[in-house]
């Protein structure tokens, strides 16, 4: 089938860390509503290829976070090749529009770079955009000032986060399932502050998983002029966002329009936190559609 670039555009969205497709399922409703079509990725191992190991399963966390993983040998360019063969599928039926949250971010960014020609427009949805070498990663933005002005520091002992240990292995890995009040109560202050217990539990059962990759967080992800710096591009900012702070939201934007100051990002804003925002999924496909 040849490209009809006179077509309606497609959303393609690309979920954060340890999420997956099921997270866009709300935003994807509300675009259709709209008259917009849509397709929500699942990066490698994540959705129904998600490994949930027995030991989580049946909460034997100790076991859990010390077992080995598959997902600890992905690395950044797997989920960028699996993005530009979903892209460039999708580009046969018309125009593009590439969505990322969070670490998405950085994978929509690395195919703006390798595939500049096959993308309408970008989208980060409060998600990472490195564009300098002092902070040229995911990880390296959220240790700098700006990533930790005006928000809840995390707590240390009650935490859904299972620590550093398995990252050195390669692995962020989680227990979405605690039954620890105060630690879902750190989690839902620092990723969900404007939801419900119950509307948190529900968002990190259907649209999260326990455990991801930590390659694509640490890797050398900078966006290029020459190539990503091409698309017209779009940042959805979010006010109560206590993961990519309103400050590292706006450095990213003003690193970014540095690099290509006659491109640069338009910016929307949305009272809302950063796993959070799925649950104003019409606000927010609302905003995307007036981007189509």
């Amino acid at each position: 089938m040849t490209e009809n670039a006179t077509a309606a555009p497609t959303f393609v969205l690309v979920h954060g860390l340890a999420s997956n497709s099921f997270y866009w399922a709300p935003v994807v409703r509300e675009l259709a509503l709209l008259g917009h079509r849509s397709l929500p990725v699942d990066l490698p191992g994540h959705g129904l290829d998600a490994s949930i190991p027995l030991s989580y399963q049946s909460q034997d966390i100790a076991a859990f976070a010390a077992s080995p993983s598959p997902m600890s040998a992905i690395a950044v360019q797997d989920n960028v090749s699996h993005a530009i063969d979903v892209v460039r599928k999708a580009r046969r039926h018309g125009p593009v529009i590439l969505v990322g949250h969070s670490l998405g971010g950085i994978t929509i960014g690395l195919v703006g770079n390798a595939i500049p020609e096959a993308i309408d427009r970008l989208v980060y949805v409060s998600a990472f955009c490195p564009s300098t070498a002092e902070a040229p990663s995911a990880m390296a933005l959220s240790q700098t000032p700006e990533a930790l002005k005006d928000v809840p520091v995390p707590s240390q002992d009650h935490s859904l986060f299972l620590g550093m240990e398995p990252v050195t292995r390669g692995l962020i890995r989680f227990n979405l399932r605690s039954a620890d009040p105060a630690a879902l109560e750190d989690f839902r202050l620092t990723n969900m502050p404007e939801a419900t217990l119950e509307q948190m539990l529900t968002v990190i059962n259907f649209g999260m998983q326990p455990e991801d990759g930590a390659q694509t967080s640490f890797a050398d992800a900078r966006v290029e002029a020459e190539t990503w710096g091409r698309i017209p591009r779009s940042f959805i900012r979010l006010t109560r966002d206590n993961v990519i702070s309103p400050a590292l939201a706006a450095k990213m934007i003003e690193d970014a329009d540095r690099l290509t100051p006659d491109n640069p990002f338009d910016v929307h804003s949305l009272a809302a936190g950063h796993v959070g925002v799925v649950l104003q999924a019409r606000e927010l496909a609302a905003i995307l559609g007036g981007l189509g």
